[in-house]
């Protein structure tokens, strides 16, 4: 009699953790063209201090996240039919990773400087943008990896004799 998996293998770690900081990542991206578009306005220091915290937030768990994912890495690429994808996407989640990384620490660079340069909320807003949009595209390479190529997924055997 086979057994069903237990659901707390390494390789599902990575699921469990990568849909709150993508979700986090991405509305930071919006938060922040919210805080420039509307910097005149008196809610404009809170857009500020939101995207600051979502994108120190969000980068560590980015980086929590993307560690998981070389767990599930080392597991799931004997598996798959095609490994390129998966490589792909490991490269776009570094890629992400970068871009949000620098965009966090031209932000604090921005928080601490007594000068509050506009210029400084810009660019990390455009990093931030460039990083949602490398990280939407990770994340298509990585529902590729799940849904057409079957990684982390159990398969049951044909008569389904686990389930007895």
């Amino acid at each position: 009699m086979n057994e069903i998996p237990s659901m707390w293998r390494k390789e599902l770690l990575h699921p469990l953790f990568v849909h709150f900081p993508i979700g986090l990542l991405i509305i930071t991206a919006l938060v922040g063209i919210a805080a420039i578009l509307f910097r005149n306005k008196k809610y404009a220091g809170k857009l500020r201090f939101n995207f600051s915290l979502q994108l120190f937030l969000g980068i560590i768990l980015f980086w929590i996240t993307f560690y998981t994912g070389q767990i599930a890495y080392g597991v799931e690429v004997r598996k798959i039919c095609d490994p390129t994808v998966l490589k792909d996407h490991l490269y776009w989640a570094y890629v992400a990773g970068y871009i949000f990384s620098a965009g966090a620490l031209i932000e604090l660079v921005r928080l601490i400087w007594r000068k509050k340069i506009a210029f400084l909320l810009f660019l990390a807003v455009a990093l931030s943008v460039g990083g949602a949009l490398s990280l939407t595209y990770a994340g298509h390479l990585g529902a590729r990896v799940v849904y057409q190529q079957a990684a982390g997924v159990y398969h049951p055997s044909p008569d389904c004799t686990e389930f007895e």
